[in-house]
Formats: C-alpha cells, sequence, structure tokens
C-alpha cells in the first residue's frame, strides 16, 4: 500500500461528508496537532474538526513527499465560498490507519 492512499480516502472523506469512512480510517490510537490542538484523540478530533467537511468542497494535493510510512503534504482547500486555505501536514501511517496527523496552518 503507498502512503498516498489512506491520505487520499482522508480527503476524500471530507469532500464527500463521510464520517463513518474517516472513523475507519483513523487508527483509535489517533494522535492529532494542530496550532490550536494538543495531541487530541480520535475521539476528541472528531468532535472538534470533523465541522469542516460542511465548509470544503474539494482539495488539491499541492506538495507531497513520503518516506515508507510516514508523509508531509501542502495542499490547497477550496471552501464552497470559494475561499482558499493552503495548510502543511504531517501524516504517519500504520497497517493502513492514519495514526498521528499534525497540521501547521498557512494562510487562512
Amino acid at each position: 500500500m503507498k502512503t498516498l492512499d489512506p491520505i487520499q480516502t482522508y480527503f476524500s472523506c471530507y469532500e464527500r461528508s463521510n464520517k463513518a469512512a474517516l472513523e475507519n480510517l483513523l487508527d483509535d490510537r489517533l494522535e492529532f496537532s494542530s496550532p490550536h490542538d494538543n495531541r487530541l484523540d480520535k475521539i476528541a478530533y472528531l468532535e472538534r474538526c470533523w465541522g469542516f467537511n460542511e465548509s470544503v468542497e474539494r482539495y488539491h494535493i499541492l506538495k507531497f513527499i513520503e518516506n515508507t510510512n510516514e508523509a508531509f503534504l501542502s495542499y490547497k482547500a477550496i471552501t464552497y465560498d470559494k475561499r482558499e486555505i493552503e495548510n502543511a501536514e504531517y501524516f504517519k501511517i500504520k497497517d493502513g490507519k492514519i495514526i498521528t496527523i499534525k497540521v501547521y496552518y498557512g494562510n487562512l
């Protein structure tokens, strides 16, 4: 399995508002961090972050660098009101599931 596959599925879950698929994709030991969140677990991540699916129309991966079971990428999110948001994220994958996400904000 390529590292990009679960990450593409992750973004697709937001684009399609498929929370069940996202829950299945995230490891139960998920650790999520961002400039506003310090090490959220899977439940806290879903409670805090899932609502963004109602704002985003699509994602475009701009740059993707992978190393075995981890990846760093930058992307552009296009919202329904046509705003463009650029961020970078670090992902760690274990057994096909996302176990770590670290977000670095760009322009909001």
